[in-house]
């Protein structure tokens, strides 16, 4: 008997989680993270899912010969000592969860102390950083950086930039490249004046979160980064992508806070009455609970009734919602006339049929 369980152990120990059928070992799928020019790319995964390094779907290691190299976009940050944490680490996390390819630069590849709290090594400096789409910028003794001539001609070098971004007093650095003159553009409350005295050729808004001039996005301070680098997200790859990205940060995430440039403006569709009035309506689940879909024609916007009060919810795109009280994301279902009949909610765990 001891025998048997010995060799049973064995046996098991050689093909490890392997699977059977019919008791012949079967060779396990494994999964793997598409390439994305990380370390990440030489992990191997037992299951499907989201790679927790890169945020991206995992997929079968048998599919990635056929599959051709993901070029994503390449996002810079640019860090300075002093740096705001949550002015860097804001946006950070939401291009991260985006699928971004997120680098750091820093003038040399000393230690940064951000907020002279964490201690943060830079990826690249201004000698070896490579070409990026999104160059960003943030505050915390932003001034020092903004007078610093070698950095300033280097921003001005970088010619394959098709987006910059600044949050906080960051905007100091972007102002002083002549890339906001003739522009609008905001900044930190403390710093809008700084901005409008020293940079007359830019028009300050104040009370902005965020302000789009179409290539070129400034923010206000530090949590407003997350705002602006959302609408980056949305204006890029879509409302919908935009949704996911908060929900899985968990960030109660309103659409259209500052503003935006109409020539590529995500929020287009979100206050057509014509489109929202198609899902007004009561809708009920099997437990009972039910909710209610009211147009506010006055506002455009479709307000959901939750225990006698209303939302309003966001529009992303075809049968797609995002909720205002806590970010979650509404799901319509059609049926074979593409009539809506119900929705899911990643707020609820239950299914709602149109009454």
């Amino acid at each position: 008997m001891k025998g048997l369980l010995f060799t049973t152990v064995i046996i098991l120990a050689c093909f490890g989680n392997a699977i059977t059928q019919n008791n012949v070992p079967v060779e396990q799928e494994i999964y793997v993270c598409p390439p994305c020019n990380r370390k990440c790319d030489d992990l191997v995964f037992n299951n499907p899912g989201i790679c927790k390094h890169c945020n991206m779907k995992l997929m079968k290691k048998s599919e990635l010969e056929n599959t051709p190299k993901v070029e994503r976009t390449k996002v810079g940050l640019y860090l300075q000592s002093g740096v705001e944490i949550l002015d860097l680490a804001g946006p950070m996390e939401v291009f991260a969860y985006a699928g971004y390819e997120v680098i750091t630069i820093s003038k040399t590849k000393d230690p940064i102390y951000a907020q002279g709290i964490l201690s943060v090594l830079p990826d690249f400096d201004l000698s070896d950083a490579p070409a990026v789409d999104i160059l960003a910028f943030f505050g915390g003794n932003a001034v020092l950086p903004s007078k610093d001539k070698e950095l300033i001609d280097w921003i001005k070098s970088q010619k394959e930039i098709k987006h910059h971004f600044s949050v906080c007093s960051g905007a100091l650095i972007l102002a002083e490249t002549g890339i906001l003159d003739g522009k609008q553009a905001t900044t930190f409350r403390y710093t809008l004046d700084v901005l409008e005295q020293n940079y007359p050729k830019i028009e300050v808004l104040r009370g902005a979160r965020y302000v789009d001039n179409g290539k070129v996005i400034t923010t206000a301070g530090v949590s407003a980064g997350i705002d602006g680098a959302l609408h980056l997200v949305a204006k890029l790859e879509g409302l919908e992508k935009a949704a996911e990205t908060a929900f899985y940060m968990e960030y109660e995430w309103t659409p259209n806070k500052g503003v935006a440039y109409s020539g590529d403006s995500p929020y287009l569709h979100m206050n057509d009455v014509s489109i929202l009035a198609e899902y007004e309506g009561s809708y009920t689940s099997d437990s009972g609970r039910t909710f209610e879909l009211e147009m506010d024609s006055e506002n455009k916007e479709l307000l959901i009734k939750i225990n006698n009060k209303q939302h309003p919810v966001f529009y992303i795109g075809k049968d797609q919602f995002l909720t205002s009280h806590a970010s979650h994301l509404i799901t319509f279902k059609r049926n074979a006339k593409q009539q809506i009949i119900g929705f899911e909610t990643t707020e609820h765990k239950e299914k709602f049929d149109r009454i």
